[in-house]
């Protein structure tokens, strides 16, 4: 009985801090300017980023659609020659892109620059500032480098004006990955600096450890908080709670009243499974223990199905696995089909020739850790071990032997 009531006291105080959740005072939303476009190459990560800025500038009428192969060959004419930027093998580094946007379609009375500072908070009042100025989509690495995204959107306490210090509550991109495809995301602030803006750029050279936005125009001074969560915790919320905190931060938020999630207010959108994913972001971690856990709580249509009748997803919710906090919301470029479990180790077994006496042994999760095998917290692949090997599965069923990072800008 002790027990039932502590855990309706806490309960209750969770939902009365939800009930006194403050909206933001200042808003940035660039989602009707900006198209998504998903990366056509591996490596193109770059060019589909300076496609979405260029197709999206704030005058219809200087806006272009370039194709991404032209953009890439001229985010190669125009990449870094310093002999250590060339030797880290940069798909896209920052003056590429930067000069490609330059060279193609140039920002009517304004011009590209590269904020760098090894001090994250500068650079992110950098992308505020100007944004709300100008209201120009922003390319910045993620990943420590290795990825690009367009910043399109952010809500803070204050506007993002010279002498403030405003705190950044969420802040929404769109993602190349998946493949052809793309995504958007919107997520809390502190998701934002602990995962995809966790660290400077990783590789030596030009950048290193640095920051990196491309922004139009120079550079503004002033420093970005963010209210630090934890998100680490000693017992796993059910799969059933996940959905309960899910669908009343979708209420609590009004995520329904963003365009890109407006598919969550219809009558015929349910959710499917929810994914428990282990979140490994660094490659260097010493403690593998004390790692956050998190749930994907996707939706869509009744109506859709994907392969072997699976539904199809067209949102993804991410609660924390330990407090049912909100951290992020998804949508995709378009429908995506998440890998079920069985399949992933049906592809395992056979590239394995493991016999059915085998299966016994294969211990399987799901995991996320920025590298070549995605970038999407939303997106993430199963880790299934069998004995002493170590496999790994992406949601579109290729098959790895080892998670390894990759190329910078890729």
């Amino acid at each position: 009985m002790l027990f039932k009531f502590l855990r309706a006291l806490v309960l209750l105080v969770f939902l009365l801090c939800i009930t006194l959740w403050v909206p933001a005072q200042h808003e940035i939303d660039l989602t009707g300017n900006v198209n998504i476009y998903g990366q056509l190459q591996c490596n193109w990560c770059g060019a589909a980023s300076a496609q979405m800025i260029m197709d999206g500038y704030p005058n219809p009428a200087d806006r272009l659609f370039i194709a991404q192969a032209n953009i890439w060959n001229t985010i190669q004419a125009n990449n870094s020659t310093d002999p250590t930027d060339v030797a880290q093998n940069w798909a896209t580094d920052p003056i590429g892109l930067r000069g490609a946007m330059l060279a193609l379609n140039p920002p009517p009375g304004g011009t590209w620059s590269i904020h760098t500072n090894a001090n994250r908070d500068t650079v992110m009042f950098d992308i505020l500032y100007w944004m709300n100025r100008n209201e120009y989509p922003v390319a910045t690495l993620i990943n420590q480098g290795a990825h690009w995204v367009v910043i399109v959107g952010y809500e803070t306490d204050v506007e993002p004006v010279m002498g403030s210090n405003p705190v950044l509550q969420e802040i929404t991109t769109y993602d190349p990955e998946p493949h052809n495809i793309g995504s958007q995301s919107t997520m809390q602030a502190n998701i934002w600096f602990a995962g995809d803006w966790n660290g400077g750029v990783w590789c030596a050279g030009t950048w290193n450890n640095q920051y990196v936005a491309v922004i139009e125009p120079p550079v503004a001074k002033g420093q970005v908080r963010v209210k630090v969560v934890e998100r680490i915790g000693r017992e796993i919320i059910s799969p059933e709670k996940a959905i309960e905190y899910a669908k009343m931060w979708i209420q609590k938020k009004k995520l329904y009243e963003k365009p890109a999630y407006a598919i969550l207010r219809k009558e015929n959108v349910r959710n499917l499974k929810p994914l428990l994913v282990r979140e490994e972001i660094k490659f260097d971690m010493k403690d593998k223990k004390n790692v956050p856990y998190y749930y994907i709580i996707p939706f869509g249509f009744e109506h859709e199905k994907g392969v072997c009748g699976a539904g199809l997803t067209r949102v993804s919710v991410i609660v924390n696995a330990y407090t049912g906090n909100f951290e992020e919301i998804t949508t995709f470029g378009k429908p995506v089909r998440y890998l079920p479990e069985k399949e992933a180790i049906n592809i395992v077994t056979q590239a394995l020739h493991l016999k059915k006496d085998a299966l016994r042994e294969i211990k399987i999760s799901m995991m996320y850790r920025p590298s070549e095998i995605t970038h999407i917290r939303t997106y993430p692949f199963w880790k299934v071990v069998v004995g002493e090997r170590i496999m790994y599965v992406d949601q579109l069923g290729k098959l790895y032997t080892t998670i390894r990072r990759s190329v910078p800008g890729d």
